[in-house]
């Protein structure tokens, strides 16, 4: 079985790069295979992967519901999205990318969520790792896409709204029937000068704690302003080292897989 990481969070909070990051850590650090998972129908994880995307859960979405293909009647409507599916991921030496997609137009993102839950269901048999870069908000988690998870990152921005933010994603999470076994806070784009003392006394007073401080880097956001990947950020990157920490404690602890 899969060791599965969600994140969650507001958007621009720092989801997609703490994602990438930590997909870096368990292909260089543990030497694990990844499936990635980009759950958002923004689709940046493959931006900050540096992969370009052939097609979407979304397409074939599209495809088969609004009938703009013949299924083969060698195939059975299961049988021929599956293989759509596994088409569609992209394939790295290190990892591969499994992209939601927005449908087109106005649509219910139902169809699509199924199909991604039963793939992802699935994918446990084949994958040590599997990382989840989820949609902005708390939609994911009430339409359940996010489920039975064994680590949900909660990413939050270091102001006084993404602690109320990161309150609410608890809220919902423990009033919801989704499996989560553990899930974390990380506080990101912390500013040089530190978190301020509103902010800390807001954190202290909602009673949760911060498992991991990733600051505002500069050579994140030139990675991200160029266009290039994540991935080839320095080895020594703050940022990147304190996830490293954040990992080490987190899921080496757990059975080798």
């Amino acid at each position: 079985m899969s060791y599965t990481i969600a994140m969650a969070g507001k958007g621009g909070t720092g989801k997609s790069t703490t994602a990438t990051l930590i997909i870096r850590y368990i292909t260089e650090e543990l030497g694990k295979a990844v499936l990635a998972v980009d759950a958002d129908p923004n689709s940046t994880l493959g931006l900050s992967l540096g992969v370009e995307i052939d097609g979407t859960i979304a397409d074939i979405r599209d495809d088969v519901v609004e009938k703009k293909v013949d299924i083969p009647a060698s195939m059975s409507k299961d049988r021929y999205i599956e293989y759509r599916i596994e088409e569609s991921i992209v394939e790295q030496s290190k990892f591969d990318l499994l992209t939601m997609g927005r449908p087109e137009g106005p649509k219910c993102y139902c169809y699509a969520n199924n199909l991604l839950r039963r793939y992802l269901d699935k994918a446990e048999q084949s994958y040590p790792y599997i990382v989840i870069d989820t949609e902005a908000g708390m939609e994911h988690l009430s339409r359940r896409t996010t489920n039975d998870v064994d680590l949900l990152i909660i990413a939050f921005e270091s102001t006084i709204i993404g602690v109320h933010t990161a309150n609410r994603i608890t809220e919902l999470i423990e009033s919801l029937p989704i499996k989560i076994k553990k899930y974390i806070y990380v506080m990101c784009k912390v500013p040089a000068k530190g978190v301020s003392e509103k902010v800390k006394a807001e954190i202290s007073k909602s009673g949760f704690e911060v498992s991991a401080e990733l600051t505002f880097d500069e050579e994140i956001y030139d990675q991200i302003t160029s266009g290039e990947s994540l991935l080839g950020i320095s080895t020594e990157n703050a940022v990147y080292s304190e996830i490293k920490n954040l990992m080490n404690k987190l899921v080496t602890v757990t059975t080798d897989k």
